[in-house]
């Protein structure tokens, strides 16, 4: 029987975007667990649910400056018919008043303060009057638990206030604390190498020679790990066998991951994917019906993926956005992509070059000022004026011609939100 051109064939051949998600998100799991103290939680991944270990608040707190009364004594008061009531204590934000609150009587109360017992309710300070430092003048009513939060109603123990799987925020760890814990379960973040080969290639800052340039493929990468708090360390290797054996053995030794940018295609000087066979790396793709991108390899040496992304620009940043990032933020315990996506009307039609092919274009999104979006093709001579200028990338997917004009499709945005 013919096999489809297409059809993945022992690890070779050009394969569908969507299988290869598939596949990367079959071999790429979470690293493991660690404890990290909330100061060092945000952004990180819950790897466990988070149980409240206190309710918060602990008691009954005054959500207003004013007194706290029973509701039934106050429920006629009025500005023409104030209710006169006495003082018999004051409760501060952390210290409570012992005194009871009984018919006839009042507790001077502050924001935060515990409400004392007997109280039912709390009248804000600008519908009273002190008329000594033992008397006060109620022209208001209250009702029954009027400014006040009760036990718990924030929070309460031996309730999940945080799911396993959630990305840890500001908020959210504030939230940890009210509940009680001072450190939290969450997946580890891997650590990164990215290894740029190419005689051609220098370090930003060293001298150039005829012929050579500047490593932007390995900068722009790294920029997008740390945009995600992720660590790497980089390295520079030339058109070199052994150079590049070397280097891949010393990264794959102490790393979580590794990425290498160039090399990747098949041509006499395209070595990477040859000198990691030599190493036993257990290769599952090379080239992918996607654009750009398409030169991309994955495997797996023992537990650990490597990507082999190609050189051009535009193929290197498609690769590395579609495919590697988010398997390495999988590792960090994380599901969604690392895009943020919007819909947007596209203002112009946007056609593909390949029916069978995904494909990725680069795009200007902008925002109405109904608050909607708008989408088109960016449009640039230069490679690397797309990547630096582009807001955002629509994609067309595996098997349609184009997309219309005015259609209503996702993209994936690049930069924060237009306004």
């Amino acid at each position: 029987m013919k096999r489809d051109f297409y059809e993945l064939d022992e690890g070779t051949g050009y394969i569908g975007f969507r299988e290869a998600l598939d596949i990367i998100a079959a071999n790429v799991q979470p690293l493991g667990e660690e404890e990290r103290g909330l100061d060092l939680c945000v952004g990180r991944v819950a790897a466990a649910d988070v149980v409240a270990l206190v309710s918060y608040p602990s008691v009954a707190v005054s959500l207003k400056d004013g007194y706290a009364v029973k509701s039934a004594e106050i429920a006629s008061a009025s500005r023409d018919k104030p209710v006169c009531l006495k003082v018999v204590g004051a409760a501060f934000a952390g210290t409570a008043c012992r005194e009871l609150v009984k018919e006839g009587r009042a507790v001077k109360v502050c924001s935060g303060a515990p409400v004392p017992a007997g109280a039912d309710a709390v009248v804000s300070g600008e519908f009273c009057t002190e008329t000594s430092p033992e008397e006060v003048l109620i022209k208001a009513d209250a009702g029954l638990g009027r400014n006040i939060m009760t036990a718990g109603s924030e929070v309460k123990a031996g309730t999940v206030v945080i799911r396993k799987g959630e990305t840890l925020s500001p908020g959210k760890l504030g939230l940890a604390a009210a509940a009680g814990l001072s450190a939290l379960q969450v997946y580890r973040r891997p650590h990164a190498a990215i290894v740029s080969i190419g005689d051609e290639i220098v370090k930003p800052g060293e001298k150039l020679h005829i012929g050579q340039l500047y490593a932007s493929n390995l900068v722009t990468m790294e920029s997008w790990l740390a945009l995600f708090g992720l660590s790497c360390r980089t390295c520079i290797v030339a058109d070199d066998a052994g150079a590049i054996q070397q280097e891949l053995q010393r990264h794959l030794s102490v790393n979580d991951a590794v990425f290498t940018s160039g090399g990747a295609w098949g041509s006499e000087r395209d070595l990477a994917i040859g000198v990691l066979d030599s190493l036993g790396w257990r290769k599952i793709f090379h080239y992918l019906r996607m654009g750009p991108g398409k030169g991309t390899a994955f495997g797996m040496f023992e537990d650990k993926p490597v990507f082999c992304l190609p050189g051009g620009p535009l193929s290197n940043e498609m690769a590395f956005l579609q495919l590697a990032l988010p398997a390495l933020l999988r590792m960090s315990g994380e599901t969604r992509h690392p895009l943020p996506t919007v819909f947007a009307r596209l203002s112009e039609e946007v056609k593909s070059r390949h029916r069978a092919w995904t494909e990725f274009k680069d795009a200007v999104v902008t925002r109405t000022p109904a608050g909607s979006y708008l989408a088109a093709p960016y449009k640039s001579g230069s490679r690397l004026k797309s990547i630096a200028g582009a807001g955002g990338l629509i994609c067309i997917p595996e098997g349609q011609d184009s997309l219309p004009r005015g259609a209503f499709v996702p993209v994936q945005l690049l930069t924060p939100r237009p306004e």
